[in-house]
């Protein structure tokens, strides 16, 4: 992360903020108040900030409703004092997540406070580096205004990655009363309008202020929006399959296709609003150019990543629908169990050469991360000359995001050992003697593959699965065994000693 540093630093607490913020909003208006009264905004200096206009005064009636807006003015105007609002504005948003998160979420788990401790200090970081190296910001009113709509919007980020935790959380516990869905999905509509807000606001400032102000503001804007659709889209499939009666087989089919398109948006619209930095700033020799330059270059290989993943989903399509033929009635009334996948009964499955039957979506989400049989572990040898395979064994390790075979399942590494000795002794009996042995592995690029990014996104995995382990014990974990198989089966074999805190599905008070 790249404030980890601001992490560890003492921050004040909610209560603590809260205070020392209304302390200071009460003297600086006392302060404008006994500035205003005593010598008036009208005998300050020529260099003072402009005073409205008079029909703005004339609209006034009352002499109290004139000080107010005279210390309001004040206020605004002071290079000081214009902070002191900006804090307020920002108290006054981080009162209003609290009174949410009390209301639609109860207490947060630990792996939603990570997430929105990364999210927010990510997200002031980058901002740093547009205000101060993109924009290049001169006067104190621009600094003023950017930091009030990024205000706005880490607001609105962090609640729609609070609600898409929480619906992951939700979607896989098996009894959630109604009332959390509809709570975490009204705060979802919510956001969408707020969004609709910001996009008005951002075609009135772009008017004003520019095409490439309002391309960048209409950017942001949309970024947080396509967020919120895509978690209101999967929590009305998710809705949808929880009222039908029976399984849905089709559900898969949405939830991917949902997933491919929303996160191929963001990614599209990720990528050009940093080539907009990048082309509006001249910043080619800078450090906000290197900033840039490594983010374009993880979004796109994000990009390529999701792309080839798409392809391999439709090779699997394509080879489960020939290879794999469905079950007759006779032969699902003969095998009357359920599917060893999802645990749930089959009105339509597929049957494996080894004779087992699944789901058609549970065994195509299977070949995705796996080619042998879930029951037997047979192998399927699926898609002609391995080419699935073939194009897993190209991706890094999360792209597909499945199980790794244990180390007794991984290929045979193909080594090529070299071994040199030198022997001093025979030349002279002060030279010393010395052997190197140099060793070369095919396939090592591979394994080195497995870096801390795709520790992590495995570890993501498995928490989507175990919710109530801490993530930092499944990180630990997956250091050590590097796969995903089979720290899940230390999960279920107890091996991971995880403390299950008693937690109700309703949301408790906060303190």
């Amino acid at each position: 992360m790249p404030l980890l540093f601001l992490e560890r630093f003492p921050w004040p607490s909610l209560q603590t903020y809260t205070a020392l913020s209304t302390v200071l909003l009460a003297g600086s208006i006392l302060s404008a108040y006994t500035t205003v009264t005593e010598t008036g905004l009208d005998t300050e200096a020529d260099d003072s900030p402009p005073r409205p206009s008079e029909d703005t005064e004339h609209q006034l009636h009352s002499l109290g409703d004139r000080v107010a807006f005279d210390v309001l003015w004040y206020l605004v105007s002071d290079s000081f004092y214009v902070w002191v609002l900006v804090n307020t504005a920002c108290c006054f948003l981080m009162l209003v997540a609290k009174m949410i998160q009390c209301i639609v979420f109860g207490p947060l788990r630990v792996s939603e406070k990570q997430h929105l401790k990364d999210k927010f200090w990510n997200f002031i970081f980058y901002k740093f580096i547009f205000i101060f190296g993109v924009l290049n910001v001169q006067t104190v009113e621009e600094v003023v205004m950017w930091c009030l709509w990024f205000a706005a919007l880490v607001f609105l980020h962090l609640m729609v990655q609070l609600c898409k935790d929480r619906f992951e959380y939700l979607s896989f516990s098996p009894t959630i009363p109604m009332g959390s869905h509809v709570r975490v999905l009204s705060l979802l509509v919510s956001m969408l309008l707020s969004c609709g807000g910001l996009a008005v606001v951002c075609g009135l400032v772009g008017h004003s202020h520019g095409m490439h102000t309002m391309a960048f503001m209409a950017a942001e804007c949309l970024l947080v929006t396509v967020r919120t659709g895509h978690v209101i889209t999967r929590y009305i499939i998710h809705l949808w399959d929880l009222n039908r009666a029976g399984t849905w087989e089709s559900k898969g089919t949405y939830v991917y296709y949902t997933d491919f398109i929303m996160e191929l948006a963001l990614l599209s619209l990720d990528l050009m609003h940093h080539i907009h930095m990048l082309l509006f700033g001249n910043i080619w020799l800078s450090m906000a150019s290197l900033v840039i330059f490594m983010q374009l270059r993880y979004l796109f290989h994000e990009v390529q990543r999701r792309i080839r993943r798409h392809k391999n989903y439709l090779r699997v399509i394509d080879s489960m629908e020939a290879r794999f033929a469905v079950a007759t009635t006779e032969e699902l009334t003969a095998n009357s169990d359920d599917c060893a996948i999802c645990w749930d009964s089959m009105q339509s499955a597929r049957k494996l050469p080894c004779g087992h039957l699944f789901h058609n979506s549970c065994l195509r989400s299977w070949l995705e991360q796996d080619t042998s049989c879930p029951t037997c572990r047979m192998s399927l040898n699926i898609s002609e000359g391995n080419r699935v395979q073939e194009a897993r064994a190209g991706e890094p390790l999360d792209n597909t995001m499945g199980p790794v075979p244990g180390p007794e399942a991984r290929p045979h590494l193909n080594q090529h050992n070299h071994f040199f000795h030198f022997d001093g002794s025979r030349i002279a009996s002060w030279l010393p003697s010395f052997s190197v042995e140099v060793m070369h592995t095919t396939n090592i690029l591979g394994i080195a593959q497995t870096n801390n990014s795709q520790l992590n996104a495995m570890a993501h995995q498995i928490q989507e699965m175990f919710p109530q382990v801490p993530y930092h014990l499944v990180l630990q974990d997956l250091q050590l065994t590097r796969s995903v198989e089979i720290t899940t089966d230390n999960i279920l074999e107890g091996r991971i000693q995880v403390p299950f805190p008693a937690q109700g599905s309703e949301p408790a008070p906060c303190r």
